[in-house]
């Protein structure tokens, strides 16, 4: 296929947060901009497949003197973070013509609309339909699933993901999210006698936030307790004594900060879209030392029998009452939630999986 045959824009981001490493790689992963999915979803694979981590710049499509379409970067298989507009639907077309295996990775449901709105946009920044602009080449839910159903395979983050894509491609391989152990440092030992009880959560998780207001009030008010609400305080204001701490991107400073508080609350709202999600906050808040209490929507199924699991509002009230008249249990059910993430939930355990879905 010559170049002339295969328009797309010139793609010029910076080559910034980009991994690679010696000797034959297994997968190149075409990453997306949130540091968050790219270290989930990308690096913590490719460092294990072996692979590497680029974003597509311009220079990375090139053309041979005898016409033919030529990819410098480009090693093994292919995996494109969440596709959904017609340049990444052209370029991923072009490298399926030159025999390269391509496949596409999601960790949500990018089929639909999410719950939440901001200022009566889309937060991911993705429109419904097809962009027949032209000129701006935005992602659509209707682009992806175009796309979906001509890879050679996709990569979802969890079984529930699955069951969705299945019905547009027959080739979906469950890779779940996995903590790499050596990535977490040794959480701090605190004596000052205060217990900490954290949410952290994305400003989309406003959604589920009348869940926890009243119970997160309520212990913000008891003696030698503080609440810190990471990221979602800044788009909801929780009442009373609960602190807001800014998101921040830097996951090393994300990672300090989860380890400050004792017990992380996972609530989630289950809903047509919310149920796609994964149990990444409870993973992450057990290797940060602390003990994470679960929502009883689907993205949770995995820690249902092993911690305190909540629905309503009363049921998260009274999770709070337990946790603080409770405290000094906290530290053993935190070293139990640590100990599974370690056995069975590190990227050393899901790695075979990734290498079954590059391989096809």
């Amino acid at each position: 296929m010559a170049l002339d045959h295969l328009t797309v824009k010139a793609l010029s981001r910076p080559r910034r947060e980009e991994f690679t490493q010696d000797g034959e790689l297994l997968a190149t992963w075409w990453r997306q901009s949130s540091p968050g999915c790219y270290y989930w979803r990308c690096l913590l694979p490719a460092r294990r497949l072996p692979g590497q981590v680029l974003r597509f710049v311009s220079s990375d499509l090139a053309e041979r003197s005898d016409g033919e379409l030529w990819w410098p970067r480009m090693q093994g298989a292919c995996v494109w973070q969440f596709p959904g507009n017609a340049t990444t639907g052209t370029l991923m077309r072009g490298m399926q013509t030159d025999g390269i295996r391509v496949l596409m990775d999601v960790d949500d449901n990018y089929l639909r609309v999410p719950d939440v709105m901001v200022n009566g946009g889309l937060t991911s920044g993705w429109q419904v339909g097809l962009d027949r602009n032209g000129s701006t080449d935005k992602y659509s839910f209707e682009a992806h699933a175009r796309i979906a159903r001509f890879v050679d395979g996709i990569i979802v983050a969890t079984p529930a993901l699955a069951d969705l894509y299945s019905q547009l491609n027959p080739n979906v391989y469950v890779c779940r999210n996995s903590v790499e152990p050596t990535d977490w440092p040794e959480p701090e030992q605190r004596h000052d006698g205060v217990l900490r009880i954290g949410w952290a959560a994305s400003h989309s998780h406003k959604f589920d936030a009348p869940l926890v207001r009243r119970a997160l009030k309520w212990a913000a008010d008891q003696p030698n307790v503080e609440v810190y609400t990471y990221g979602v305080g800044e788009v909801y204001k929780f009442p009373g004594r609960v602190r807001k701490v800014a998101w921040t991107d830097d996951l090393t400073e994300y990672r300090r900060s989860l380890s400050l508080c004792d017990v992380h609350i996972c609530p989630l709202i289950e809903t047509d879209w919310s149920r796609h999600k994964s149990d990444i906050k409870a993973m992450e808040a057990a290797m940060a030392g602390a003990w994470p209490i679960v929502s009883s929507a689907e993205p949770y199924r995995p820690w249902h029998d092993r911690t305190m699991v909540c629905t309503t509002a009363k049921d998260w009230e009274d999770a709070m009452r337990w946790v603080v008249r409770h405290r000094d249990e906290i530290p053993a059910l935190a070293r139990k939630a640590k100990e599974y993430v370690l056995a069975e939930r590190t990227v050393e355990h899901e790695i075979s999986r990734w290498r079954e879905a590059v391989a096809g």
